[in-house]
C-alpha cells in the first residue's frame, strides 16, 4: 500500500469530476438527470472544464450498457482519450469491473495509461454489481459477494504483483500466471482505491489492502458510521486509519435560492416524459421512473447528496471533510444545462478556507 498523498494539506478539500459518461434524464437518482442524451464532445468539454477550473481529479465509471439507450462510453478507452487531450488533472478509474477484464491485463493497461499521462493515473477496481451485465455479455457471474470480493483481493495482489517489472508466478484461486511479465512498469507508484456497498467482507479488503476508500452517496449519518466501520477494522490489523486516503462520490447541485429546486424537479420530469430510458436501464426500474411523492424525494435527495445555495453546499463539504473525507467526487446534476461545476470551484470552495 501506499502511503498517504502527502502533496495537500488536511484542510484542502480536493474536488474530481465524474465524467458524465452516460445520459439519465429527467431522473435525478442516476448522477446526470439533466443530459438528454450522451455526447462525446460534451463530455470531453466538461473534463477540460473541470482542469481548467483546478479540479484535482476525473473519474470514469464503468458499465456495458446504462442510461437512455444503454450509451455509455466505455471506461478504458474514454480515459485514455482524457489522458492525451489533459495535462493535469489526475485519471481515476470509478468501480472498473473486474468480471469485465482479467486482472493481469488490467495490470498491463493501467501500467501503460500512467506512463502516457506521466504519472497521473490512480486505479479503483470493483468486485461487480450489476448482474444483468456480466450476464448479457456472456461473462461470468458468482451471487456470492463474499466470493466476488475474494476474487477481488487475489486481482489487486496480481496487479501489484506486475508492477514490480518481474516475472509473475502465481497459482490462486481465481489466476494463474506463469512467468507473466508487464513492462513498462508505471511511471509512478500507482495507488489502488476500492469501495462500494460494504459488506463485511469489502470493509476487511479496504483496511487490508487498499490505499483509497471511495464512499458512494451518504447522508452525514450514514458516511460517520460507514466510516467508523472502516476505522475499526483498519485498528484491528494494526493499520493507522489515517493513513487510508478517503474519497465520497455524490451528486451536486449548487442552488442560487432555495425555490430553484422546484425547478429543477419540474424540468427533470419534462425530460422524464420527452426522453424515456429504455430497455437497458428496465432490470433498474422495472415499474418505471416516476417520482409518486416529490416531497419525500426531494428531502430524500438533500440528505443523500450535497445540494443548497453556496452557504449551504459549503457547510456540508466542511461537515464532511471534518469525518476525514479528502476528496468528493462530483455527479452535476444540473450538468449540461447549469453551472454548478463553475460554482463550486470557483466560489464555494474558497469558502471553506473560511470555516
Amino acid at each position: 500500500m501506499n502511503s498517504t498523498d502527502p502533496d495537500r494539506s488536511a484542510e484542502f478539500l480536493r474536488l474530481g469530476l465524474a465524467a458524465p459518461m452516460f445520459a439519465a434524464p429527467g431522473v435525478p437518482a442516476m448522477r446526470t438527470p439533466s443530459l438528454e442524451k450522451l455526447d462525446w464532445p460534451q463530455t470531453l468539454e466538461a473534463i477540460r472544464s473541470a482542469e481548467a477550473l483546478g479540479y484535482d481529479s476525473v473519474w470514469f465509471s464503468d458499465h456495458l450498457f446504462h442510461g437512455r439507450d444503454g450509451e455509455f462510453l466505455e471506461s478504458w478507452t474514454t480515459l485514455a482519450a482524457a489522458a492525451a487531450a489533459t495535462m493535469r488533472i489526475r485519471l481515476v478509474n470509478n468501480h472498473l469491473g473486474i468480471g469485465f477484464r482479467s486482472a493481469p491485463l488490467i495490470a498491463k493497461m493501467a501500467a501503460t495509461v500512467d506512463v502516457i499521462s506521466d504519472g497521473r493515473f490512480e486505479l479503483f477496481v470493483s468486485h461487480g454489481m450489476r448482474e444483468r451485465e456480466h450476464t448479457s455479455y456472456g461473462f461470468d457471474w458468482d451471487p456470492d459477494v463474499d466470493r466476488r470480493i475474494a476474487r477481488l483481493a487475489e486481482a489487486t495482489d496480481v496487479i501489484r504483483a506486475l508492477w514490480t517489472g518481474q516475472p509473475v508466478d502465481h497459482d490462486g484461486d481465481f489466476y494463474q500466471l506463469q512467468g507473466a511479465l508487464s513492462t513498462p512498469v508505471p511511471a509512478h507508484d500507482v495507488p489502488i482505491w476500492l469501495g462500494g456497498p460494504l459488506s463485511d467482507s469489502a470493509v476487511r479488503l479496504i483496511a487490508a489492502s487498499a490505499d483509497g476508500w471511495n464512499a458512494l452517496p451518504a447522508s452525514l449519518t450514514e458516511y460517520a458510521a460507514q466510516a467508523a466501520r472502516i476505522d475499526a477494522a483498519c485498528e484491528a490489523i494494526g493499520r493507522d486509519p489515517a493513513t487510508l486516503r478517503r474519497s465520497l462520490e455524490t451528486q451536486v447541485l449548487v442552488l442560487d435560492d432555495a425555490s430553484e429546486w422546484d425547478r429543477w424537479m419540474t424540468r427533470w420530469a419534462e425530460l422524464r416524459e420527452r426522453a424515456p430510458l429504455g430497455f437497458a436501464t428496465s432490470d433498474m426500474f422495472p415499474n418505471g421512473t416516476a417520482i409518486d411523492d416529490p416531497e419525500a424525494f426531494g428531502a430524500a435527495c438533500r440528505d443523500s447528496f450535497i445540494i443548497g445555495t453556496r452557504d449551504e453546499v459549503a457547510a456540508k463539504l466542511a461537515a464532511f471533510r471534518a469525518l476525514g473525507v479528502d476528496e468528493v467526487v462530483c455527479w452535476f446534476m444540473d450538468w449540461p444545462l447549469g453551472d454548478s461545476l463553475r460554482i463550486l470551484a470557483e466560489d464555494v470552495r474558497p469558502m471553506l478556507s473560511c470555516q
